[in-house]
Parts: structure tokens; C-alpha cells; sequence
């Protein structure tokens, strides 16, 4: 794998996120959705007295016209061919892309010896997650990239002020790490996690990891799912007073670390060779002490391989990958075990 061979892929995966939004921006204009028999295309707008044609969405229902307040007819009709064909068009386009996607992230030993054994990661959002999170360019520190990515919960002292973001804080003074969470090195009081304020972050990327990339891993219903659950769980237990979705959130949060942390140590492991214990106390960094004796903690790179196998191809090249590793499986299984992914 080389430079070029990296930025091709930026730019594969810039053209197709391109093209989804031309197609989904025609697709809203002449009705086109997925059918059980292929694609069907209905357009439907309104259409009141003043001549105020406006869309209408799948299901949607309109009685007013929602520039005059007029009463509107509801019109359907079929797009003209010419549209037809040119959405059918941009559909061959991210195909053919995504063929190309597929082939070159092959190139990319992130995707070969770990994210192509995930559910819910396939080459698209794998090619995603290399571009936008690429190890070497964070110099392997997860938190760096978490930063970046405004993953990272900013702790602060209620009494003084003083904060902790990232591995960085107010002072240059680390937090004092405890049984009870984080302890502000100027007084001792416990800090409390908050949203990060006042700092700079990519939101295109934060959107992709706690939305697109999560939602895929939900509806794979693979191991991350079910991490997913188990932290959610987990969560809800210790802060019975927090609404659902800060729950939830916290919890997606949580299992996209995890998947990022694990990813940076793979990644560190075959591009520099770096043992793959030693390679977290580098992607971890400062926290590396206090995160490694945490119960949530485990060197083994997390696949489906463990619960459930894509194919026989797919679980003799794991296995070896994991010998290589020095993982040992049962180890694994028990930590599932203790997280109630598996009985």
C-alpha cells in the first residue's frame, strides 16, 4: 500500500458520496424509491390556486399550501423517461464505484486482517473509516483522532473550572485518575464528563461514526450490536436517572471507542510491527495505565469470527490472523461472557 494508493481511495470515496447526493437529490424530485420488483417512480406534489407547486414526500399529506394557505389538490404522475434514465444512470455510476471501492481497500491490511470480519462494515464504510481516520496520519494516538472527531468527553471541575479533553488540560496538569472517575490534580474533586464546548472538531466525520457507521453495525445485528446493548445495559444501571437517548448515545459512544481503539492497534501492529499490548500503550497514550485496567478493556481485536462465522474462508483466514496474534479465543469468550454477549 502507498500514498497514491491512499489517496485514490479519498478520492473513490469522495465521488461516491458524490454521487448519493445527486441521486437521492433527483430521487426526491421524480418520487424514486425501492420496490420488491426494482425501482418505482411516482411523483407527487400540490398544487393550490396560486399555482404553488410544491413536493410532496413518500406518505405525506397536505391540505394547505405551505406558501399562501390556500387549499391544494395532490397531483401524481410519472417522471418523464429522460429523468428515469438519467437517475438509473447515477445508480450504474455508484455501482461501478463501489466495485472499485471494494477491490481497492483490499490494499489496506486495517481492512484485511480486521474491519472486513465486522457485520455492518462492508468495503464502502470501511474505505470511509480509513480515509477519514487513517492511523499514520494521528501518529497512532486514538485520542488524537477522537479529538478530531469530537468523540472525546470533556471532564471539568465544577469548582474551579479546570478541564480535561483528549489527553490535553487547562493547566498542562493531568487528571488524577481514581476509583470514582477522573480527580482534579488542584483540589481532588471528582470532574464531571461533559459535551466538549468551545472546540473545534470535523462534524462530517463525527456524523459518519456515531451515525451512519453505528446504524449499520445496529441493523447487521452483528457483535458490535449486541456490545452495543451490553453497554447500553450497562449504562442504564449505573445512571438509572438519565433519559434514553443520553443513555444510548453514551453507549454508541462507547462501542465506536472501542472499535477505533482496537482499529488504531491493528493498524500500528502491521504497519510498524509493533506487538499488539505494546501497541495500545501508544494508542491509548496517557490514559493507557488507567483505561488498560478498566472492565471493558481487551487487547483481542473484536469480530464476528468469535460468535459468528461470514463463511469457511472467512474463519481460516481469522484464525490465523489471531494465532499470529497470540489471542487466545477462550479468553475472548469469556470477556463476551462478562459483557452477556454470549451465554
Amino acid at each position: 500500500m502507498s500514498e497514491r494508493d491512499l489517496m485514490n481511495l479519498k478520492d473513490l470515496v469522495a465521488l461516491r458520496e458524490d454521487l448519493i447526493k445527486l441521486r437521492i437529490a433527483l430521487g426526491n424530485r421524480i418520487g424514486a424509491r425501492r420496490g420488491e420488483n426494482g425501482w418505482v417512480f411516482i411523483k407527487r406534489y400540490s398544487v393550490c390556486k396560486n399555482n404553488h407547486m410544491i413536493l410532496l414526500k413518500e406518505d405525506e399529506k397536505r391540505e394547505k399550501c405551505p406558501i399562501c394557505g390556500e387549499p391544494v389538490k395532490i397531483i401524481e404522475e410519472t417522471p418523464s423517461e429522460e429523468l428515469i434514465q438519467r437517475y438509473m444512470d447515477l445508480v450504474k455510476q455508484q455501482e461501478m464505484v463501489e466495485d472499485l471501492i471494494a477491490n481497492e481497500v483490499t490494499k489496506f491490511p486495517e481492512f484485511t486482517n480486521f474491519l472486513a470480519f465486522i457485520k455492518g462494515i462492508g468495503p464502502a464504510n470501511a474505505a470511509r473509516l480509513i480515509v477519514y481516520a487513517f492511523p499514520p496520519k494521528f501518529q497512532y494516538n486514538v485520542n488524537k483522532f477522537r479529538k478530531y472527531a469530537g468523540l472525546a468527553v470533556m471532564f471539568t471541575c465544577p469548582k474551579c473550572g479546570y478541564y480535561w479533553y483528549a489527553g490535553e488540560s487547562s493547566n498542562g496538569k493531568p487528571a488524577v485518575p481514581s476509583k470514582e472517575g477522573w480527580l482534579c490534580p488542584n483540589d481532588g474533586t471528582k470532574l464531571i464528563g461533559t459535551a466538549a464546548r468551545n472546540v473545534k472538531f470535523n462534524r462530517t466525520v463525527k456524523t459518519f461514526l456515531l451515525g451512519i457507521l453505528a446504524n449499520n453495525l445496529i441493523l447487521a445485528g452483528g457483535v458490535y450490536a449486541k456490545i452495543m446493548k451490553s453497554f447500553e445495559e450497562d449504562v442504564a444501571t449505573k445512571h438509572p436517572d438519565w433519559p434514553k437517548l443520553r443513555i444510548r448515545r453514551t453507549a454508541i459512544r462507547k462501542a465506536i471507542s472501542l472499535l477505533l481503539s482496537q482499529y488504531f492497534a491493528m493498524s500500528l501492529h502491521y504497519r510498524e510491527g509493533v506487538p499488539l499490548p505494546e501497541a495500545y500503550k501508544i494508542v491509548l497514550g496517557k490514559e493507557y495505565e488507567v483505561l488498560s485496567k478498566h472492565e471493558d478493556f481487551i487487547i483481542a481485536p473484536i469480530t464476528d469470527y468469535y460468535t459468528d462465522t461470514k463463511s469457511v474462508k472467512y474463519k481460516s483466514k481469522f484464525e490465523k490472523i489471531i494465532n499470529e496474534l497470540g489471542i487466545n479465543r477462550d479468553e475472548v469468550i469469556e470477556w463476551f461472557k462478562k459483557k452477556k454477549i454470549v451465554k
